[in-house]
C-alpha cells in the first residue's frame, strides 16, 4: 500500500484499523488465539507543508459568496452547513428532511445513522442551526422538500451513501474558484475553521467537541448530556461572515 502512493494515515486508519478490529473479534470469540494485527502501526505524521488547513475568512467568504449564486441544492447549501456547523460533507449529503428538526423550541440538524453510516460513535449528534443558516433561507429550502433526502440529486454509492458523490461535486466547485491549495480539504477544511473559531471566540472545549462529534478528552467530560440551548449558545459565540 505504501508502494501505490497510500497516504500513511489512510493505510493506518482505513485499512489496519478495520483489519484489527476484525481480528479481535475472532479473538474474543475463540476463534483465533492471537491477534495479528496489534502492534502494527504507520508514523501518521504528516509533512511539512502538507497538514491540512482550515479556510481562511477570505476562503470561506469566496466559496459561500459563489454558492449564494447557485440554483444547484448541493452547490448552494452543503458550503454553508458545512461553514456553520463543522460537519463532514458526508454527514450533511445524507441529512433527510426529518432530520432538521426543533429541539426544546431550537431547530437542529440531526446527524442520524438512519439516514446513513457515520464515521464514529460520536460522530450521531445534534447540531442547533445557526443563525447564518436560518437568516438565509435554509428552514424554507427544507420546507419546499416536504420528505426525503435533502440532496436528491445525489446518487447513492454502492454503500448507498451520497456523501462520495456530493465530495465529488463540492471539490470541483470550490477548484473552480481558484481554490487548488493541497493542504485544503473539501471535506475537512471546513471541519478545521470551526475548531479554530472555537478557540478564536472561547467556546467551551467540550460543547466545541460536542459539535463537531470529537471524543471527549476525559471521562469526567463524557458525563452528562450537552443541552441544545448550551451547544447553540456556544455556536452563536462564532459571528456570521460580512459577504
Amino acid at each position: 500500500m505504501i508502494e501505490a502512493g497510500l497516504r500513511p494515515k489512510t493505510i493506518q486508519d482505513a485499512k489496519i484499523a478495520p483489519l484489527r478490529a476484525i481480528l479481535q473479534w475472532g479473538v474474543q470469540n475463540k476463534l483465533i488465539s492471537i491477534n495479528p494485527a496489534d502492534g502494527i502501526s504507520l508514523n501518521v505524521k504528516s509533512k511539512q507543508g502538507e497538514k491540512k488547513r482550515s479556510f481562511t475568512d477570505e476562503e470561506a467568504k469566496l466559496i459561500l459568496r459563489a454558492a449564494l449564486a447557485e440554483r444547484d441544492a448541493v452547490r448552494r447549501w452543503v458550503p454553508w452547513i458545512g461553514a456553520y456547523s463543522g460537519a463532514r460533507v458526508s454527514e450533511i449529503c445524507q441529512l433527510r428532511v426529518e432530520d432538521v428538526l426543533q429541539i426544546e423550541e431550537i431547530w437542529c440538524m440531526k446527524l442520524d445513522p438512519e439516514a446513513g453510516s457515520l464515521t464514529t460513535s460520536g460522530s450521531e449528534r445534534i447540531i442547533p442551526l445557526h443563525p447564518a443558516l436560518i437568516e438565509n433561507g435554509f428552514l424554507k429550502f427544507v420546507a419546499a422538500i416536504k420528505s426525503g433526502p435533502l440532496f436528491a440529486s445525489l446518487s447513492p454509492d454502492k454503500f448507498g451513501k451520497r456523501g462520495g458523490n456530493g465530495t465529488k461535486v463540492i471539490g470541483r466547485f470550490v477548484r473552480q474558484l481558484g481554490l487548488t491549495d493541497t493542504r485544503l480539504s473539501l471535506n475537512h477544511s471546513w471541519r478545521h475553521r470551526i475548531k479554530t473559531s472555537g478557540r478564536k471566540f472561547a467556546l467551551a472545549p467540550d460543547i466545541l467537541n460536542a459539535i463537531t462529534g470529537h471524543s471527549a478528552k476525559s471521562d469526567g467530560d463524557s458525563y452528562g448530556e450537552v443541552p441544545v440551548d448550551a451547544l447553540l449558545r456556544e455556536l452563536c459565540k462564532i459571528p456570521k461572515l460580512e459577504l
